[in-house]
């Protein structure tokens, strides 16, 4: 019976560690400061690509690889378009709110690797607001506008190693 609960208790185990996906030994990004399409929103993202990098390791925090690991997942994401409208010019739709980027995840595996063009706009974001925010009061400068499209596209990336 002992050895049928600590057998049972290791596929346990592996099956959660098969589930969890692949180590992550490397999470980089850049932005091109050419990416920053106006002036409220170099602004307001003067730290993007360390939130975006700490936002992505957050999402896989059980899947930080050691240093000095080997068969891990690197992931690289390059911003390409940042574009911060102004809610004025959003109601008139002359302008939008978009996070736009590059993505490149190296697998351990070749054959897994993905590369892929990754948009994030306003409408996208509300499920990662506070239970209880009004979308229509939020503003490209805020806080909670700037923390849910970090988050909703560092958890678009962070799914496809899960």
């Amino acid at each position: 019976m002992t050895h049928l609960i600590r057998t049972t208790a290791l596929a346990a185990a592996m099956a959660t560690a098969a589930a969890a996906g692949p180590m992550v030994s490397e999470i980089d990004v850049t932005a091109d400061l050419s990416a920053i399409e106006n002036y409220q929103a170099a602004k307001v993202w003067t730290s993007l690509e360390t939130d975006l990098e700490t936002a992505l390791a957050q999402q896989l925090i059980g899947q930080i690889a050691e240093a000095g690991a080997s068969e891990t997942a690197e992931i690289n994401v390059e911003i390409d378009s940042v574009a911060l409208a102004s809610n004025f010019e959003q109601a008139l739709g002359v302008g939008e709110w978009v996070l736009k980027g590059d993505v490149d995840i190296d697998m351990p595996d070749a054959s897994q690797d993905m590369r892929y063009d990754l948009t994030v706009s306003a409408d996208q974001v509300n499920a990662y607001y506070p239970q209880g925010t009004d979308p229509a009061l939020v503003t490209v400068d805020s806080e909670l506008f700037y923390n849910a499209i970090i988050d909703a596209f560092a958890g678009n990336v962070a799914s496809k190693l899960k």
